[in-house]
């Protein structure tokens, strides 16, 4: 069995979650899916953000690219908690995880695109190999909700109103700002299109978490 440790943990439509893990033994990112392939109601998920479980999964296979890290838990227990005195980026680092660390299009192997009103996404024209990362945020973000999401603002002054970040975590009161060189988790949603629309399917990009503030 490996251990995992919960990183994560996002809200999806019908009342899912999905839930976001580190191998840490075998040193990889994962997405939890139930042992049918599917996800946890959120009443029902067992996981808790530090929590650490022993647990043994396959991957899924009819999961598209970039969503390489999703897994079926097939037995699973709880082992522990990461303490409250332990960063997350000092295990990160410890097990030599890929964290990028300046501007944000650079991450997901800089195939990020971004629409008109600065909401980025991917296209099947450029798709990474994966689907999370961590990434340091390389300036302030600056929470701006728009229609009831829960958005922060990356102003790098290249457009009038910068670029917006959908956070879709538990988090029931996120700050205002979140400040530059935290760590946060970013992960790209499933494949979409609007209903009855022309446009192609994008994975647009979300966050999930901020780690270590004070």
């Amino acid at each position: 069995m490996n251990r995992v440790l919960i990183v994560s943990k996002t809200r999806m439509t019908s009342r899912a979650v999905c839930v976001g893990g580190v191998d840490l033994d075998n040193r990889k990112s994962l997405r939890l899916l139930y042992w049918q392939g599917q996800q946890e109601s959120f009443t029902d998920c067992p996981y808790n953000i530090r929590d650490i479980w022993e647990m043994d999964y396959r991957h899924e296979p009819q999961s598209p690219l970039p969503h390489s890290e999703d897994v079926c838990v097939t037995v699973r227990k709880i082992y522990g908690r990461l303490s409250a005195e332990i960063r997350l980026i000092d295990i990160l680092q410890k097990l030599n995880f890929q964290i990028y660390r300046d501007d944000i299009r650079n991450t997901f192997e800089a195939k990020l695109q971004a629409t008109d009103s600065g909401i980025f996404y991917i296209s099947h024209l450029a798709i990474p190999y994966r689907s999370t990362c961590f990434w340091i945020c390389d300036r302030n973000l600056w929470r701006n909700d728009v229609n009831q999401k829960i958005r922060f603002r990356y102003d790098d002054g290249s457009r009038i109103w910068g670029y917006h970040i959908t956070y879709v975590g538990v988090e029931e009161r996120p700050p205002q700002i979140i400040p530059q060189n935290t760590l946060l988790r970013l992960s790209l949603a499933r494949w979409w299109a609007p209903d009855r629309s022309k446009e192609a399917e994008r994975c647009y990009l979300q966050f999930s978490g901020w780690y270590d503030l004070p």
